[in-house]
């Protein structure tokens, strides 16, 4: 049997992150064997901190090993993800969720790119511009109408499972 592999790399709020966990149950679902990037000990969250954490905690894994490897990345985590990949050469596919500016550059056709989601009313990033990119570079992506950099809705837990499943929908219809 041949192995493959997801690993989460999360944004601000860590595991707490529960589209970011159901995008990697999905793949663990089809086989993957998961792994998720944990925030480091020191609390600090800046996109250098977290590289070098992703750096600590995924320098055990020999990614000769796998047949398939998908990243997911959320918030800052997309940006940690894609330097990830391209810095240690990595045939990774990426699913980038809630991006962020600095995720623009590695937004590209031949980027192996599943999906490419946020929230409508994200203040991190204009949507227009995400969507022109997407558009552009001919990359399957979904914005979820009326929420924002979280993808979540406070206290509306059913509109979070919508927002969850809508985005679900759009990775497997790819």
């Amino acid at each position: 049997m041949s192995r493959k592999l997801v690993i989460s790399f999360p944004g601000g709020r860590g595991a707490e992150e529960p589209l970011l966990y159901f995008m990697a149950k999905h793949f663990e679902n089809m086989d993957y064997e998961k792994v998720f990037v944990s925030h480091p000990i020191s609390g600090n969250i800046s996109i250098e901190a977290l590289f070098e954490n992703a750096e600590i905690q995924l320098s055990e894994i020999n990614f000769d090993e796998y047949e398939d490897v998908v990243f997911i990345g959320k918030s800052l985590g997309t940006i940690v993800a894609c330097q990830y990949r391209e810095m240690h050469k990595i045939n990774a596919s990426l699913i980038l969720l809630a991006p962020i500016e600095g995720t623009l550059p590695y937004i590209k056709a031949d980027g192996n790119i599943l999906l490419v989601s946020a929230g409508e009313m994200d203040r991190r990033l204009d949507t227009n511009v995400l969507q022109e990119v997407c558009v552009r570079e001919g990359i399957n992506f979904y914005i979820e109408p009326d929420v924002g950099h979280r993808m979540e809705v406070k206290g509306d837990l059913e509109k979070d499972l919508r927002i969850i499943t809508n985005v679900m929908h759009h990775l497997q219809s790819d």
